[in-house]
């Protein structure tokens, strides 16, 4: 299946359930209607869309969609809206217009926003099929890919959930200009992550080439778009449904992020910037246990910062972070998996880790600088 002569080749997703392309690149989206038919998704499209993204970027996408059927529904922005009760108001909208399950639903937005159309996905009718057009940049490396969607609980993040792969991806490189300082900064944040883990060459270019990263040069970003997620897919194919710890990895900074993020109400902290925190003190175990050369972490907390990304929450009680740990996913027997690097570009996951590290890296990212 040739891809459409506006668009470059897409990369390919291959999970046991399902094989997908993912675009990448300036000014895809406005391909998207000859995109979805040439990739025989020309049911009605149903678009869940950021109420801000609507209002920056709707009607060039609803343009885009023409011949198409369409039909829009909006979402408030924001982490803290993505409970239940905004997906029992999208159910009640959706089940009013009398889906069929050849519709598709389009999720038009960042993270929330895909993890939140793509839990209505599979769970509306049993299963509908589900295309991401990411708007922010963490987005595009790391949420639209990979099949994971859910809602937050006030418990912790993404409790409730389902894997539920989408039919397509494309991301569109100039969706990100709108965007403020601040999410650029955080999406370069799951960058670093993929780099510290699985590419220390990515990690060498990102040093490099910091500032086009920060001002978003189309070509540098559109290449380390493509080499981010061309990682994260390799993973995914081989660990679909996180059975193993081979996609656990794809959590390192998880742990102490989102229990960062759960402790300040997922209304302080971005979570690329909680991410980013976390990867500080991952590291800082990491160290402690021998596992990862000093000057590693060093450089990780100064490209981070140099990015725009913060490496404490000062503000944040340790012990509320203890406590949201408590309901980390990847606990078994009560002992949390940690994903430590092991120098740049590798890797490990970990149940053995003093509580004195643990402790220690949690006093670290919460004092002041």
């Amino acid at each position: 299946m040739s891809a459409p002569s506006a668009v470059g080749d897409p990369l390919w997703v291959r999970t046991p359930s399902r094989t997908y392309p993912i675009y990448v690149g300036p000014g895809v989206a406005r391909e998207l209607g000859a995109i979805l038919s040439r990739h025989e998704l020309a049911g009605t499209v149903r678009v869940i869309a950021d109420e801000r993204v609507n209002a920056l970027h709707g009607d060039a996408i609803r343009a885009s969609l023409e011949p198409l059927s369409q039909t829009w529904y909006s979402l408030p922005s924001g982490e803290e809206h993505k409970t239940f009760e905004q997906v029992e108001r999208l159910y009640d909208a959706l089940l009013a217009d009398q889906p069929e399950r050849g519709d598709v639903i389009l999720a038009l937005g960042g993270g929330v926003t895909g993890d939140m159309a793509g839990f209505v996905a599979a769970t509306l009718l049993r299963g509908v099929r589900f295309v991401q057009l990411p708007t922010t940049l963490l987005s595009h490396v790391d949420s639209s890919v990979g099949g994971k969607v859910g809602v937050d609980h006030p418990r912790g993040k993404n409790l409730i959930g389902a894997f539920h792969q989408p039919s397509l991806v494309v991301a569109d490189t100039d969706l990100l200009r709108t965007l403020p300082a601040r999410e650029i900064a955080a999406g370069w944040a799951e960058v670093v992550k993929i780099a510290v883990i699985q590419d220390a060459a990515l990690f060498a270019d990102l040093e490099a080439n910091v500032g086009a990263y920060r001002n978003l040069e189309p070509g540098p970003t559109a290449d380390a778009i493509r080499r981010a997620i061309a990682l994260k897919a390799r993973v995914v194919e081989q660990d679909e449904y996180d059975l193993t710890e081979l996609r656990a990895v794809l959590n390192y900074g998880h742990t102490i992020g989102h229990a960062l993020e759960a402790a300040t109400g997922y209304a302080e902290l971005l979570h690329g910037e909680a991410v980013a925190v976390g990867m500080r003190a991952a590291a800082s175990i990491a160290v402690g246990m021998g596992l990862h050369p000093a000057d590693a972490s060093e450089r990780q907390t100064r490209l981070l910062r140099q990015l725009g990304l913060p490496q404490e929450s000062p503000e944040t009680e340790s012990d509320a972070i203890r406590t949201a740990m408590g309901l980390d996913k990847k606990r078994a027997g009560g002992r949390i998996a940690w994903i430590l690097p092991n120098g740049l570009g590798k890797v490990q996951v970990t149940r053995d880790v003093p509580n004195e590290l643990v402790t220690a890296a949690i006093d670290l990212v919460t004092r002041a600088a």
